[in-house]
């Protein structure tokens, strides 16, 4: 039934003929709701709807409440908002029969129809707007969708979003079905509450409740829940408060809502056990030895809360997140855990429901309980298996073939927001929407329909990519089909001023792709428990045209447009728009700032660059910068979100001031030259093997061009000139004067430059301050002469401009083929498979190729096998070198929906046999190459291959299993880095790799 429209209900503000529209307000009147039942969740919505109307009007309709269905609807006489339940009122239901063939309201869960209607024949009314749910919480999401627009934004509290005014309104006429649902609890864990959510509810928001989180504050809440079409809660949990059954009015306030109460994995029973068990009073927690005691703990939850709307947690695990105590061996562990299930199932028989499987409950094989489940644990049938991801957005288990056949069903534990190993993510929300669906559509794919909760932390920041969750979450299917970027869109124009929806859109596109790269909070390349200093960012300041400079460029882009469109949207939106948009991104870029200025500064301090001082403070100021943005989004709305937000979560290092480096010199003018790709520089006064500098070879049509940096060592000014030795060689400037550097690009111009088939040296000659340096440069001409792949017909020319087809074609520069995976040569289609373009996952261009379907079968990983059945992806390379190369792939780092199984890929080149590699790393929190993996935002692996001859060849790429996610692909022909005889150094000098080595004439 879900999205079934005679025709879509819009909104103006101008009426059409009487038979075309429904007014809710003109200039005659507003038009009454009523809402009927005795639902309190149907009441709220009603009367939410009435403050919508007069927040977007200025006029507030009236508002009655009928228990009993009664007759004021009729003694209108013109026109009515009715909001009901069906069943409720005979003649709401007899419109809504005439309208709909066959809506099915009286079984679905969770559903609703909207109708504007002329002269509905059952009801005593000109015209009315019929909101009619399948059950309570269906009605209110029905209403909270006209809400929606009419123009009030879910976060018109939450973010303080605000609504364009209109004199009038009016509904056109038309009829719409929506739902079920495509999850059944679809939810919000609030969590880690320590540094914002909590200090601000019990500081700022409700203070009359300083020893908790209480109703006023979840009251807003699950009305945000409504609004967003969600209906479940794991309350926040952390210490330091009472928890939430502990404090008058929370459960009486999920009940009017009709948000269903859960709890977290290590929460069972509805029992808080970080704010609740007393080791003095109780003993300890440890099921072997106190069990009496925890079940008598447990039973009086249970019998509290029997009554009310609950999913219940089953098992058990330590105090806090942490372990269950009780066993030495996992087998043990796992006796013991059994034992506690059946337990916990006799009681919720004797307090809730004999019937116990109609009882809703789950269980969460979380960190070591999933080694529980592994080794044998009997979770009953009709009990949800609640799946977590690995806490950084990749889904680590997924339910087998059999499993799926459980009643209970399945369930996913999303992470948005984290704190542990190998670093916290808490500060800015960076998951970028690409990835929720990728990895929740292929839960739902394999099974995972019943529970969805997403932790979100504090709510905030993480307002974009939590609307994300549940609108997918609500309907799967229509949300998958819109790309990302369109939803984006979409949302902003809601949100702001529709002129600036694609520019922002396109901000926040960026704004995850980098963060894909290294997220904010792991910029300082340390790590947790236990809590390691900041080191050295691998992003680096000499290769690949200065990485570390391009990814802060890059962010400094999408910083300096949210401020413009800031400056630019009306007042009242720049609150919300600098608490969506602008904070995440504007703190991003200065995290960034402040570790890659630190390290430059400390690198230039080493070479004596008299600028290291400039970039001290700007890695400094950064710090200072942080903490005036956080000022400001915690004053902003007159204080209201005091205490919200922190910008140091936890205090830990990352968010510490940086070591920077300094110069103190007190010699005069002196010169200095650096090149890109080159760690010695010239100026430095050390004696090195070979004193003057060179440029990574040019190679033609490959190449950007590459830097060099003219610098001081002194004070004051030099005057300095650069002199190429061949007109081919172009440079940006050629004199000037700097206190401190300048940056310069060296270029080739080929159509001047000598057409050999070998490498030709130039030479840039810098002088300045009585000193000259000479820098050579090497360059490789590409013209003709080069072999076809194999296969190709050999008698075609292979040069530009010649007949040969203009697919891409990947060049050797530096010792490496870089290839970005969707630019493949060819694509081919296996049996049951394919590899198909994403948008949104890319740590460098945003596509990424995935094997599909993800429910596809998994192939044996023999040659004939690959070649006959599997989709393969092929990229058409050229090398001036032969002998042993590597290909390194770099990879989404998602996991096989089976620990046992291994996510594989296999690489061939010229038709050898493929080379199989397994690059699911599933070993748990204390993987080191897990670990790696989540904070690089990258699986990595390498396979080494020959190649015979110089001139084109051919590299196969295959999925043998689905669900592979491929991002890159570096043909490494520099064995292991170190420089050989020609001079030549390392591609690895980036956390990246090298920048694509595509022959740019073929484009």
């Amino acid at each position: 039934m879900s999205g079934t429209t005679d025709e879509a209900i819009a909104v103006d503000s101008h009426g059409g003929t009487e038979s075309e529209s429904v007014p809710l307000v003109d200039e005659h009147a507003t038009t009454p709701i009523y809402a009927l039942g005795t639902e309190s969740v149907v009441e709220i919505a009603a009367a939410d709807f009435r403050d919508d109307i007069e927040r977007v009007t200025g006029q507030c309709p009236t508002l009655e409440f009928e228990s009993d269905g009664g007759d004021a609807i009729g003694e209108t006489g013109d026109r009515a908002v009715l909001v009901s339940p069906y069943g409720v009122h005979d003649a709401v239901d007899a419109t809504i029969d005439a309208l709909f063939d066959d809506h099915g309201l009286e079984t679905a869960t969770e559903s609703y129809a909207l109708a504007a209607v002329s002269d509905p024949e059952a009801l005593e009314v000109d015209a009315a707007l019929l909101i009619v749910g399948s059950d309570p919480r269906g009605t209110a999401y029905g209403v909270y969708e006209l809400s929606r627009r009419i123009g009030v934004s879910p976060w018109y509290w939450w973010a303080d979003v605000p609504t364009d005014e209109r004199d009038e309104l009016h509904l056109s006429a038309g009829a719409e079905l929506e739902g079920p649902p495509s999850v059944s609890y679809r939810g919000i864990f609030i969590n880690d509450e320590d540094f914002g959510f909590r200090p601000w509810a019990t500081q700022t928001h409700e203070p009359e409740v300083p020893e908790g989180i209480g109703p006023k504050t979840y009251e807003r809440v699950f009305e945000l829940l409504l609004r967003l079409k969600a209906n479940t809660i794991w309350p926040a949990m952390h210490g330091g408060g009472k928890a939430f059954y502990q404090i008058d009015g929370n459960r009486e306030a999920a009940d009017r809502y009709g948000i269903v109460v859960g709890t977290s994995h290590c929460e069972p029973m509805h029992r808080n056990n970080v704010e609740e068990w007393d080791s003095d009073e109780r003993g300890e927690w440890n099921y072997a030895t106190n069990g009496e005691t925890i079940r008598e703990y447990w039973a009086d939850r249970v019998a509290a809360v029997a009554e009310a709307e609950n999913v219940f947690t089953v098992g058990m695990r330590g105090i806090h997140d942490s372990g269950m105590p009780g066993g030495e061996t996992v087998d043990e562990t796992a006796a013991l855990l059994q034992t506690v299930l059946e337990d916990q199932r006799d009681m919720l028989a004797e307090y809730v429901d004999p019937d116990v499987a109609s009882i809703p409950q789950i269980f969460c094989p979380y960190k070591e309980v999933l080694e529980c489940y592994e080794a044998g644990l009997e979770v009953p049938e009709d009990v949800c298996l609640v799946w977590p991801n690995d806490n950084f957005g990749f889904v680590r288990r997924l339910p087998t073939a059999p499993e799926r056949r459980r009643s209970g069903g399945h369930g996913i534990y999303y992470h948005l927001s984290y704190w542990g190993r190998p670093h916290d993510h808490q500060w800015l929300c960076s998951t970028p929407p690409a990835l929720i669906r990728e990895e929740l559509c292929k839960a739902y794919e394999h099974g995972a329909r019943e529970m969805w909760i997403a932790n979100v932390g504090d709510i905030k920041p993480a307002e974009t990519e939590t609307e994300y969750f549940f609108e997918l979450a609500w309907d799967v299917e229509s949300v998958r089909e819109e790309s990302v970027e369109d939803w984006l869109e979409r949302w902003a124009s809601r949100e702001f001023d529709a002129e600036y929806a694609e520019e922002i859109a396109e901000i926040y596109r960026e704004y995850h792709r980098l963060a894909r790269a290294r997220k904010p909070e792991h910029v300082g390349w340390n790590s947790v428990y236990p809590n390691t200093e900041q080191n050295e960012p691998a992003f680096s300041a000499t290769a690949c045209g200065d990485e570390a400079r391009r990814r802060l460029e890059a962010y400094e882009r999408i910083d300096a447009s949210a401020a413009a469109i800031h400056d630019a949207l009306p007042e009242d939106q720049r609150t919300a728009f600098f608490h969506l948009v602008q904070y995440p991104v504007r703190c991003a870029m200065l995290i960034n700032r402040k570790v890659v200025d630190a390290m430059r500064s400390r690198l230039y301090a080493g070479q004596g660059r008299a600028s290291a001082d400039e970039y001290a403070d700007r890695a400094l100021e950064a710090v200072d910068e942080i903490e005036s943005a956080t000022e400001r989004y915690n004053g902003s709305s007159d204080g209201k979100w005091k205490e919200m937000m922190s910008e140091r979560p936890r205090d830990l290092p990352v968010f510490d001031r940086p070591t920077v480096g300094r110069v103190e010199s007190e010699q005069g003018p002196t010169l200095g030259v650096a090149v890109e790709g080159e760690p010695r520089v010239a100026g430095a006064g050390r004696a090195t093997e070979r004193p003057e500098l060179e440029f990574p070879e040019f190679v033609e049509g490959v190449d950007h061009p590459r830097f060099v940096d003219i610098y001081n060592r002194g004070n004051g000014t030099i005057e300095w000139t650069a002199e190429t030795s061949h007109d081919w060689l172009e440079v940006s400037r050629t004199e000037g004067a700097i206190d401190l550097e300048e940056r310069l690009h060296v270029s080739i111009d080929w159509a001047s430059a000598p057409e050999t088939k070998t490498e030709t040296v130039g030479s840039l000659s810098i002088a300045g301050a009585g000193r000259e340096v000479s820098v050579d440069v090497p360059i490789r001409p590409r013209s003709g002469g080069v072999q076809p792949a194999t296969g190709s017909d050999s008698s075609s020319p292979s040069g530009p401009g010649s007949d040969a087809d203009h697919n891409p074609l990947f060049v050797e520069s530096a010792g490496a083929v870089a290839i970005e995976a969707e630019h493949a040569t060819d694509v081919v289609a296996g049996a049951d498979t394919d590899w198909e373009s994403i948008d949104g996952l890319s740590r460098t261009t945003g596509t990424v190729m995935g094997s599909r379907p993800v429910t596809g079968p998994r192939l044996e990983p023999d040659a004939t096998v690959l070649e006959d059945r599997a989709p393969r992806l092929e990229y058409e390379f050229e090398v001036h070198t032969t002998g042993a190369v590597t290909v390194e792939a770099q990879l989404l780092p998602t996991h096989a929906p089976e620990h046992s199984l291994g996510l594989r890929y296999a690489v061939a080149i010229d038709g050898g046999d493929p080379t199989v590699v397994d690059f699911d790393a599933n070993g748990g929190e204390h993987d080191p190459e897990w670990q790696e993996n989540v904070l690089r935002g990258s699986a990595i692996e390498t396979t080494t291959h020959e190649v015979d001859r110089p001139g084109r060849h051919t590299l196969s790429v295959y999925a043998v299993d689905p669900g592979v996610v491929l991002d890159r692909l570096v043909i490494r022909t520099d064995g292991d880095g170190d420089e050989n005889g020609a001079g030549r150094r390392s591609t690895r000098q980036s956390y990246l790799g090298p920048r694509e080595t595509m022959d740019r004439r073929l484009e």
